[in-house]
């Protein structure tokens, strides 16, 4: 597992999941009202993704995404409009939190990921920038 320095990319953020262990394993958990940055309206997962494929390649106008490797990693490129960074997702005690207007992109999967993602909105097709000249525009326009 990567321990990944802080994001120099806007609305981007890396969060510890508190958990706790014992003799028979781990549990960790995200609860709302203490260290969850939103109320999540949605869960999706990404599991059995094709060799040399990727996942994501937008951003967002109004949803915020927690992204948790469950299992495996990948990498993850991100965007603000003004930078760029890549990390490595595939530690299941930290989330990597992406505000709205970061175009993300997830590649490099190792075999068998399954990475979670708990979104603050429900699906709308009308708030995903998938152009990305589009994003770039819309985003440096953003204070």
């Amino acid at each position: 597992m990567t321990r990944e320095p802080p994001l120099a990319i806007r609305n981007c953020c890396w969060l510890d999941i508190p958990g706790v262990a014992d003799a028979r394993g781990q549990v960790n958990f995200a609860e709302l009202g203490k260290g969850l940055p939103f109320a999540p309206r949605r869960l999706f997962w990404l599991h059995r993704i094709a060799p040399g494929q990727w996942r994501g390649r937008h951003g967002h106008r109004q949803s915020e995404l927690l992204l948790v490797a469950l299992h495996g990693g990948c990498r993850v490129d991100l965007d603000d409009g003004r930078g760029r960074q890549q990390v490595r997702l595939d530690d299941p005690t930290r989330a990597l939190h992406l505000g709205t207007w970061v175009w993300h992109e997830l590649v490099d999967f190792a075999p068998q990921t399954v990475v979670l993602v708990i979104a603050s909105t429900l699906y709308d097709e009308a708030e995903y920038l998938r152009d990305y000249e589009t994003f770039l525009r819309e985003a440096a326009a953003r204070p």
